[in-house]
């Protein structure tokens, strides 16, 4: 009688580690003292390496580098009421940006469509903070209007460290010529693909095995 199997998703040490040090780098990066600029507020400096990790990683680890490090860094910072406004601006940053890079946009001329998938990241976050302080945060129109200044500094400071680590130096490329970057596809996806199937496999051996040994005794 054959088994029901459920796919089962294997994620690779390596994309953990890139995932894990990444979400790191957010935090550590959050912690960095924020530039003032009365009157408009601050300018931190998480966005850069959110940008990195979606030019670098699938859209699932960039989610989580971008939504779980800022996140994590509300939590340290016992700012309870942000914690989930960053989860979800800051990780369909990363995980847009990721998507439209690597899925959407051709893989010619990889570095304009970087910066077309980076400002279209920046538009969520802006529109992102802009509605949590109108919507959710019961501001007023000017004041939100106010406040994206200071929101449209941060990301083009953001995209231009990440454009400039990963494209305009070999960065990305000798990572990728080195084979450090996880394969979203072939050492994820293919895996949960496969994983059944030679579970099957060997349990089809097995049986086999038993049945010639019970042969022989025979």
């Amino acid at each position: 009688m054959q088994k029901q199997r459920k796919s089962k998703v294997i994620y690779s040490t390596k994309w953990i580690a890139y995932t894990a040090v990444l979400t790191a780098l957010v935090i550590a990066t959050s912690f960095i003292s924020p530039i003032p600029i009365p009157p408009f507020g601050n300018i931190y400096w998480c966005d850069g390496v959110i940008f990195i990790a979606a030019y670098l990683l699938d859209p699932l680890s960039a989610f989580i580098v971008g939504g779980v490090g800022t996140l994590l860094y509300d939590l340290i910072h016992a700012n309870a009421a942000m914690m989930l406004p960053s989860l979800l601006i800051h990780g369909l940053q990363g995980a847009v940006v990721s998507l439209l890079l690597h899925y959407v946009f051709p893989k010619k001329w990889e570095a304009l469509w970087a910066g077309v998938s980076s400002v279209i990241g920046a538009l969520i976050v802006i529109a992102g903070y802009f509605l949590l302080r109108v919507a959710v945060q019961s501001k007023a129109l000017e004041y939100a209007a106010f406040r994206i200044v200071a929101n449209i500094v941060q990301e083009i400071i953001g995209v231009t460290v990440a454009m400039v680590i990963c494209y305009a130096t070999t960065f990305k490329k000798q990572l990728i010529k080195s084979r450090l970057l996880p394969d979203f596809k072939s050492e994820i996806l293919q895996k949960a693909e496969d994983t059944p199937h030679d579970n099957e496999i060997a349990e089809i051996n097995g049986d086999n095995a038993k049945i010639n040994g019970d042969n022989n005794e025979n």
